[in-house]
């Protein structure tokens, strides 16, 4: 598992295994290093050389050389600001990059999301932007089922209901909730205060049938489905800001909201 994680930060394989090895020692030779780690003597000097640079390890110049790292808070603060200045510096020129070429993105066109964390992450993105309404039209397995079956959208969860909150409330966005099940209404009627929530019973669904729509401003919207199975690449989403598209989407829930029971305590 850390050494996943040290991957995902940047490190190689060899690198991470190296540095677990180095904080587990505090300080070692590259024999020792080379017996915990299991990285070959040839590909500990390049990864020791890589960690070096990354500035969250030293070495003493003895015979043999020893290492040590930094205090892994230490290191770890380390990259967040390093990754931070680079996130920074990447966002500039590709936002520059993105500005150019935008006048020449004119079809509306809709485009695919896999994964769960890339799902969820759009959905926020999406939630954090609305400046008038945001319309949910949630089937029997929305946002908290989900977020029950895959153990990643937990934080993302309460994240949205907190966007929710604060849109209805401090921003006074418009915030209407369609809901397919009693449950679920109530829940969300509980969750967000100021939300407006109706019930819509979806009788001829068919069974198992997991999906929520959520359009915002009438101008971007996002489809999702929940496929059955495990892992994050099982759920997947159709998402477009197409102005026209969206504006029909949009027609149409709010055509099935008026259609709807106000949720009732």
């Amino acid at each position: 598992m850390i050494i996943t994680s040290l991957q995902n930060l940047g490190f190689t394989s060899y690198e991470a295994k190296v540095y677990v090895a180095l904080v587990r020692n505090g300080n070692a030779t590259v024999s020792k290093l080379h017996d915990d780690s299991g990285v070959p003597n040839s590909a500990i000097y390049g990864a020791l050389k890589k960690l070096e640079k990354r500035g969250i390890i030293e070495f003493q110049n003895t015979k043999p050389m020893r290492y040590r790292c930094i205090p892994p808070e230490d290191a770890l603060s380390k990259l967040k600001n390093d990754y931070a200045e680079e996130c920074d510096i990447a966002f500039e020129k590709l936002n520059e990059i993105y500005g150019e070429s935008a006048s020449e993105r004119t079809e509306e066109l809709i485009w695919s999301i896999s994964g769960v964390r890339n799902v969820t992450c759009k959905v926020i993105q999406m939630l954090e932007g609305a400046k008038k309404d945001i319309l949910i039209l949630a089937s029997s397995t929305p946002f908290r089922t989900i977020a029950e079956k895959h153990a990643s959208l937990k934080k993302d969860y309460t994240t949205i209901i907190g966007i929710l909150n604060k849109k209805s409330g401090d921003e006074g966005v418009s915030v209407r909730i369609i809901s397919s099940c009693e449950d679920e209404a109530k829940k969300m009627n509980n969750l967000i205060p100021l939300a407006t929530v109706r019930v819509n019973s979806l009788e001829n669904a068919q069974p198992g049938f997991k999906s929520f729509v959520i359009v915002v401003d009438n101008s971007e919207m996002l489809v999702d489905i929940l496929k059955d199975g495990e892992g994050d690449a099982d759920l997947s989403a159709v998402w477009t800001n197409g102005a026209e598209f969206s504006a029909t989407i949009s027609h149409l829930l709010s055509a099935k909201w008026e259609l709807s029971e106000k949720y009732m305590l």
